[in-house]
């Protein structure tokens, strides 16, 4: 028998099967009521927004969300096929200050949200919040309202939240389109945008070193586009990340009639600080690089607006530590010369844009220094009759350097199709200069006050061809090849020396006389010239342009000039003085021959020294020459060339016995001098001048009465 232990008074408590029974019931019950309030609460949800949305837009706009799902325990969000659109119809009209805009989202997910600090009012920290396949579209722009509205981004959070901390903020495939009015429209086709460690309070706005609230920002954009008055730009790629902007396939058009384009394959931008542009309103960065940039429109007509003056709106100052352009290509249009400049290479160091830096005189176009190389440079000239080219050009404003090879002004019409088409005599130039080379350029007075000053010019092998025909009527305005012509410069010149290697001048002639173009070259030239200048306070009587130079005339006869001229002297007094050495007197007749009609049948110059003083009416000076058994032959004309004959032997045979002087000195011994007279006409360069007044006092020291020797160098009957 069983005695049992326990008193009659004790009570027996539940089984342990029992508790855990109940706890399950307790859970389940727990479970229950949240699935029922998740399924209560999203629905709620959905509701409350959209209320919430109408009454703040005044029931302008309505909110569509497809499914929104609450997830309590992970503490997120989502929400599916989201849309806000404006109300079909808005009774007493649109509200001011509300902008029309249809917004669009496949899906957002809002996740890790700090549930205590949501209740407690504080920072509320956020996992991340992403945004899936956008569409945004301001048909009609912002209104003036809001475009005026200065208030900050968190100021609209709720009044009972200190801020937004997200670690991560994502939108994913944005399609954004812009319009105000017909003219002005952007449109971005395709864009992503990642900001992270967010933090949207009054402590996120007031930290210099976050941008839009975020500490660090990556954006992508494909396919942009961008209308403004008088201006179109379009974008395929974009990239922005750590501070580096990458820009692919850039297409900006201005202009009306004549547009302006630029074309850029790609743009490199590194150490950029995008914190200090929101903050303090300046433009920081390391390096920006253009690849192959195309820039096509006319040559501005007015000097453009400074640019710190057109960037003050939106910067207030902007630095740059390297610029540099590569394969870049420049093709303007509608003005005189059209250039065209090919594979640019170009590099600035410590740009700085501003107010103060356009006024610093240790700057050049805002840099301390400039680096530039070109390749082949293309232009016209007097159009359609001249194209001028380069090979390249080279300039260094630290060592105050510019240097251009293959220099080359190319007529495109023969000389007589020039003067027929301009109906006047005219210069046919042509020029082959393969290097020419300024050193010590100041770059900053040629910008700032526009004035070319320059250590010393070198011009390499210089050839030059000046051919001229005298069959058409006489040019009506006077010739720039003058020292006075020095004044129509539109700028200021002054070059301290100007050095010229081994140059050639060549100056083909057709006279109205003969078919049979004459021919003078003059080789070998090399001389200096100082004190080049147009400006009134280096150009002096007392301080003149001189030079000298050294030549042979027609590959044999060596000469040697000395030049005095004062290139502001309004009387265009001058003077020139030089010597001949020996040579044949025929190798004048190529000129002579066709253009005079007479010759040099024999003589030899053994020596020539000369002096000439010239104004704007005549030249006139004297002439030694020492020569021997010269006689003269007169030419005719014909279709076939220059010929004798027998009127013209006779003509000859009587010159040389009645006025020709064999000899000089004479036979007494006495050096016969020559009288350089000639008178000047303003429409001929100053180099004809010259010729007519040497060949007038050759022929006056040979025995020509001065009179007849005047006409016959001026090509007088």
């Amino acid at each position: 028998m069983l005695v049992s232990t326990q008193s009659p008074g004790t009570k027996r408590g539940p089984a342990p099967g029992h508790f855990w029974r109940w706890a399950a019931l307790l859970a389940g019950g727990l479970l229950l009521a949240g699935l029922v309030a998740a399924r209560l609460l999203d629905p709620w949800l959905v509701r409350k927004l959209g209320q919430q949305v109408s009454r703040q837009s005044h029931g302008a706009y309505r909110l569509r969300i497809g499914e929104l799902r609450v997830g309590l325990w992970s503490r997120s969000l989502r929400i599916h096929r989201a849309q806000l659109v404006p109300a079909p119809e808005k009774p007493g009209g649109w509200p001011p200050g509300l902008p029309h805009v249809s917004l669009s989202a496949a899906d957002i997910q809002l996740s890790g949200v700090g549930i205590l600090a949501l209740l407690r009012g504080s920072v509320v920290p956020i996992d991340s919040l992403v945004v899936s396949d956008v569409s945004l579209e301001l048909p009609a722009g912002l209104p003036r309202q809001m475009v005026a509205d200065k208030q900050p981004l968190y100021a609209y959070l709720p009044k009972q939240l200190a801020g937004l901390r997200l670690g991560l903020v994502a939108v994913r495939h944005l399609r954004a389109r812009y319009a105000a009015g017909p003219d002005t429209l952007a449109d971005v086709n395709s864009a992503t945008l990642l900001a992270r460690n967010v933090l949207l309070s009054a402590a996120g706005a007031a930290d210099a070193r976050r941008t839009a609230y975020a500490a660090s920002l990556t954006a992508q954009v494909r396919g942009a586009a961008l209308r403004l008055p008088g201006t179109v730009a379009e974008l395929t790629q974009g990239r922005l990340r750590a501070g580096r902007l990458l820009l692919d396939s850039v297409r900006v058009v201005t202009g009306g009639r004549q547009p302006t384009s630029l074309w850029l394959p790609h743009l490199a931008l590194s150490g950029w600080q995008t914190a200090v542009l929101q903050h303090q309103q300046r433009f920081l960065a390391d390096s920006l690089t253009l690849y192959r940039p195309l820039v096509q429109g006319p040559v501005p007509a007015s000097a453009a607006q400074p640019l710190y003056q057109r960037l003050a709106p939106y910067l207030r100052r902007a630095d740059l530590a390297s610029l540099r352009v590569q394969a870049g290509q420049v093709q303007a249009a509608g003005a005189g010369l059209n250039p065209t400049v090919r594979n640019i290479t170009l590099e600035a160091q410590q740009l700085r844009v501003d107010a103060a830096a356009a006024r610093d005189p240790h700057r050049l176009a805002y840099a301390r220094a400039w680096r530039a190389a070109t390749g082949l440079i293309t232009a016209t000239y007097d159009a359609p009759f001249y194209q001028l080219a380069c090979q390249g050009l080279r300039l260094d404003t630290r060592r105050q350097q510019l240097s251009l090879r293959g220099l080359a002004i190319q007529p495109t019409v023969s000389a007589a199709d020039l003067d027929r088409r301009k109906g006047e005599q005219s210069v046919h130039l042509t020029v082959k200069l393969p290097a020419l080379r300024l050193l010590g350029l100041d770059f900053g007075r040629l910008l700032r006050q526009h004035e070319l000053l320059v250590g010393t010019l070198v011009a390499e092998r210089p050839w030059v061809e000046i051919a001229s025909d005298g069959r058409a009527p006489l040019p009506r305005q006077p010739s720039v090849f003058t020292p006075l012509a020095v004044r129509r410069v539109p700028l200021l010149v002054s070059i301290n020396k100007v050095q010229v290697d081994a140059g050639t001048i060549s100056t083909p002639y057709r006279s109205p006389r003969s078919p049979v173009v004459g021919h003078i070259i003059i080789s070998q030239m090399s001389g200096e010239l100082h004190n080049l200048s147009n400006d009134p306070r280096r150009m002096t009587s007392s301080q003149p342009l001189t030079g000298t130079a050294t030549a042979y005339l027609q590959g044999q006869c060596k000469l040697q000039l000395q030049l005095r001229i004062p290139l502001l002297d309004p009387l265009g007094r001058h003077e020139v003085t030089g010597t001949f050495g020996a040579a044949p007197f025929a190798i004048l007749n190529p000129m002579i021959g066709p253009t005079r009609l007479f010759e040099f049948g024999s003589g030899d110059l053994k020596t020539m020294r000369f002096t000439l003083h010239a104004d704007l009416q005549k030249a006139d000076g004297t002439m030694w020459a020492e020569y021997s058994g010269l006689h003269l032959k007169f030419v005719k004309s014909q279709p076939t060339g220059i010929k004798t004959n027998l009127l013209t032997r006779l003509e000859s045979g009587v010159a040389n016995a009645l006025v020709i002087r064999a000899n000089n000195p004479r036979a007494n011994g006495r050096l016969a001098p020559g009288r350089l007279r000639t008178n000047r006409d303003l429409r001929f360069a100053v180099f004809v001048l010259w010729r007519q007044a040497l060949v007038s006092g050759l022929l006056n020291s040979a025995g020509v009465p001065q009179a007849l020797a005047q006409k016959l160098s001026e090509g007088k009957n």
